[in-house]
């Protein structure tokens, strides 16, 4: 289904940055847009009737104020309005299912003021079923390129996929980047194996990793500038490193087993804790 759904919380940067940033990407991929607004649980809750009236009340001023968004940014698009009761987290779970892309904002701003840097929107990456797009309050519009994460796993294969895609839609450079860490090929997250010691080793075996994972996406676009970063280092640093000049970002979720919904790998969480630019989790 090729529908993007944008949450839309209290009126401020990050919700307008996320709706603009919603908006002008299902303008130019032809998506349908839905704005969706949850009046948590919590309030009915509580069984006053005039708290969730004015709870109900502030929910759909959000979603006006939204819209106007929208047709402020991308006059003429049409986006359908949804209001929803229960837990944000599992409702966006649930509506995630048939949708091509989740969108929700965060206050993140590259850390030059004060933030209130809530849980909101790595919870719901974590538990949705489609790619979730984490809009920070940053202004990106000056910049050019896709970043995307390459470690060799399947999670990463995916995100690599999407990454490849947006940049030929966009006409720019893809960046892949992959970073070996000693401490964390001992956990196996990379791949390695621990007799690898010789720092020349570990490097000439990252770069051949990321040879390997982009040899189908060369094969499939030729004409895409694919430019590599192999780097010893935190991979978090060196995504947000990577991703500090460019328009986007794109991780794989490492999420696995019976929690894997709720869950996202390090690298991922580690990415949306301190955001750089618009990213995208991908499962």
């Amino acid at each position: 289904m090729n529908d993007i759904i944008v949450g839309v919380s209290a009126a401020g940067a990050a919700t307008d940055a996320a709706v603009a940033w919603a908006a002008n990407r299902a303008k130019a991929t032809g998506a349908s847009l839905r704005l969706v607004h949850v009046v948590d649980e919590a309030i009915p809750a509580t069984g006053d009737a005039e708290l969730l009236l004015a709870a109900q009340t502030a929910a759909q001023g959000c979603l006006d104020s939204a819209a106007a968004t929208v047709e402020r940014v991308t006059p003429g698009l049409a986006a359908t309005r949804l209001l929803e009761q229960g837990s944000p987290v599992e409702v966006f779970s649930k509506l995630s299912k048939g949708a091509a892309l989740l969108v929700v904002g965060s206050d993140w701003h590259g850390g030059k003021r004060a933030s209130r840097r809530g849980v909101h929107s790595l919870r719901i990456a974590a538990g949705s079923h489609s790619p979730v797009a984490v809009v920070p309050d940053i202004d990106v519009s000056a910049r050019r390129g896709v970043v995307v994460g390459v470690d060799g796993s399947e999670a990463s294969a995916r995100a690599l996929a999407f990454a490849a895609d947006e940049a030929m839609r966009t006409g720019e450079p893809l960046t892949a980047v992959h970073s070996w860490d000693v401490a964390v090929m001992v956990g196996g997250e990379y791949g390695y194996g621990v007799a690898m010691i010789a720092s020349d080793d570990l490097q000439a075996s990252a770069a051949e990793l990321l040879d390997e994972a982009l040899a189908p996406t060369e094969a499939a676009h030729p004409e895409l500038e694919i430019r590599r970063e192999v780097i010893a280092g935190d991979p978090v640093q060196a995504l947000a490193d990577a991703a500090d000049e460019a328009r986007l970002l794109v991780v794989g979720s490492h999420g696995r087993g019976a929690l894997a919904r709720f869950l996202l790998g390090s690298v991922s969480h580690g990415v949306l804790a301190h955001l750089e630019a618009p990213t995208v989790v991908v499962r």
